[in-house]
């Protein structure tokens, strides 16, 4: 941990000889006031601050760096205190070494965990620790996460990408469009990353595919920015039914549940069982996209016979699996839904 500015100033006055009393009266304070900013028993004011700087040449951003170091040290430690951790078992909760090699988030001193925690908490925008567990975290909207580090990451990364993006006017009626592109794109087995982003942010989508750290089950996430709306999804499952049913999934919350969204992102969980209604209605919606319900009904039995189905073959064998009329390691899906190449 870093020591207050106090220390430092000590040792300077010893270094120059100067005496508490002669240095007290150089910066218009008593020697009692001295004592205790070298002892740190009381913060800096800025003006303080400013006369220290003025007679020792020590520039004003050091010491208010100083300053607010050991601030969010004391809160670190408090926080660990409070949940009996150390502060190495706090950093691998962020899986710190993977954060640094995905995300290229480079650590200012490798070698102290304090500082890779501040780091940690710079990146992603936060000044507490408890802001991402406490009860009822906009960031975390009805998620039963289990690692809520991690996920944060991965959404905070998510946010930092779409701050690239230019979009277009958002309106309510561009979400079939991209149903439609979505529908066109799987037909033709084509998943290009960039050409999605292009397309959604050409409707007024803002569009985040990106990878999780290690340890998450995040399939998902919506959210609405200032009006915006902002589809987030990994890709767990890299095949192409599975990643459009996630980015379709989305874009359901977007058609239906846009004005819950602006409380905090919704989350979705990968082979989680949906309990939420608004979560459920999302599947719903998303499976009728790929397969109209009444076709899907009409023709499921009749799966032997893809070949001759007017319907886009991933979807329909996606489809068939979930309801476990095949099995996801049978041929036909194995053939139907393949895999993604990178």
């Amino acid at each position: 941990m870093m020591n207050k500015f106090g220390k430092e100033l000590e040792e300077f006055l010893e270094f120059k000889n100067i005496s508490i009393k002669e240095f007290a009266d150089r910066i218009n304070t008593t020697s009692k006031n001295l004592i205790d900013i070298i002892k740190g028993n009381i913060e800096l004011s800025q003006n303080m601050i400013y006369n220290i700087s003025f007679i020792t040449g020590i520039p004003v951003s050091y010491i208010e760096n100083t300053e607010q170091n050991y601030k969010m040290d004391k809160i670190i430690t408090n926080y660990l205190n409070n949940n009996q951790l150390t502060i190495r078992k706090y950093i691998n909760k962020f899986n710190y070494k993977e954060l640094s090699e995905k995300y290229e988030l480079k650590y200012r001193d490798s070698k102290n965990d304090y500082a890779i925690a501040k780091d940690i908490l710079k990146y992603l925008r936060i000044t507490n620790p408890e802001s991402l567990t406490k009860e009822n975290n906009v960031i975390f909207y009805k998620s039963k996460n289990d690692k809520p580090e991690l996920l944060a990451l991965w959404l905070e990364r998510c946010n930092r990408i779409i701050e690239k993006e230019k979009i277009a006017q958002y309106n309510k009626d561009n979400i079939i469009k991209l149903v439609n592109f979505i529908k066109k794109e799987a037909s033709n087995n084509s998943f290009d990353k960039e050409t999605l982003i292009k397309e959604f942010n050409q409707n007024g989508i803002y569009l985040a595919i990106e990878d999780d750290l290690k340890g998450t089950k995040v399939r998902g996430a919506f959210r609405v920015l200032n009006d915006k709306p902002a589809i987030y999804i990994t890709k767990k499952h890299k095949r192409y039914a599975d990643i459009y049913f996630a980015l379709l999934h989305e874009l359901a919350h977007c058609k239906s549940d846009f004005n819950r969204a602006k409380s905090g992102s919704i989350i979705t969980m990968l082979d989680e069982k949906e309990t939420e209604d608004y979560e459920i209605k999302a599947d719903i919606q998303a499976l009728d996209w790929m397969v109209p319900n009444k076709f899907y009904e009409e023709n499921k039995i009749k799966y032997y016979d893809i070949d001759n189905l007017d319907v886009i073959k991933s979807f329909f064998v996606y489809r068939l699996a979930k309801d476990n009329i095949i099995n996801y390691s049978d041929e036909l899906y194995q053939k139907f839904n393949s895999v993604i190449e990178d």
